[in-house]
């Protein structure tokens, strides 16, 4: 009876055991696939548009244009359509924009570029940021996915016109070539006035 009864409680632990293993099996199990899925998401591909916005001169005096050029381009690994570009400078009193500002791109596919340009004028003076510019993007045509990219600022320096000394120079040239020649006539008159003076006593 009491080998009986040791064998019962035998079988009962043991399958006890097993389920136990059994849940912790499958716990397993699930916690690795559950990570899995997760680098499948991390792998999806949709497009990444990045922007670059650029000077050709970082400082300008005041009235004097610059030029900024701007490059965009696809990073990722599916194309982005109606992709719209919008760089809304600074107050129309600090600069003066010659060109387009706001484009719009059917599509831009896998590392393809755009790039462009247009003339900024310096207006007031001081230091400036120019303000980021701005991309609108989708991931496809039907039930689209909308993305936002910003791009980098950039500082422009406005200063004033430098004077030219060059012409400065040539001015005070002229004005002492001025006054001594003023001098020699004074001095050819103190010489040659006493000898008109002898004349008119002689005779």
């Amino acid at each position: 009876m009491y080998n009986r009864t040791k064998r019962v409680w035998f079988v009962v632990l043991t399958v006890v055991s097993l389920n136990i293993v059994n849940i912790a099996f499958n716990q397993s199990i699930t916690h690795i696939r559950a990570s899995t899925t997760g680098v499948e998401e991390k792998n999806v591909s949709y497009p990444r548009l990045f922007v670059i916005k650029s000077v050709d001169k970082t400082e300008v005096v005041i009235g004097e244009s610059f030029v900024v050029t701007v490059i965009i381009k696809n990073f990722g690994n599916r194309t982005a359509y109606n992709v719209t570009f919008i760089d809304q400078l600074n107050q129309p009193w600090v600069f003066e924009v010659s060109g387009l500002t706001q484009l719009a791109y059917g599509q831009i596919g896998v590392n393809e570029t755009r790039k462009f340009s247009y003339m900024v004028t310096a207006k007031l003076l001081g230091t400036y940021h120019l303000f980021p510019a701005q991309i609108e993007y989708y991931d496809s045509d039907l039930n689209p996915t909308q993305y936002k990219t910003i791009s980098n600022d950039v500082e422009i320096i406005v200063i004033e016109t430098p004077e030219d000394f060059s012409l400065a120079n040539y001015n005070a040239a002229i004005t002492l070539l001025i006054v001594l020649i003023i001098l020699d006539i004074l001095l050819a008159v103190r010489l040659i006035a006493p000898m008109f003076n002898r004349k008119g006593k002689v005779s």
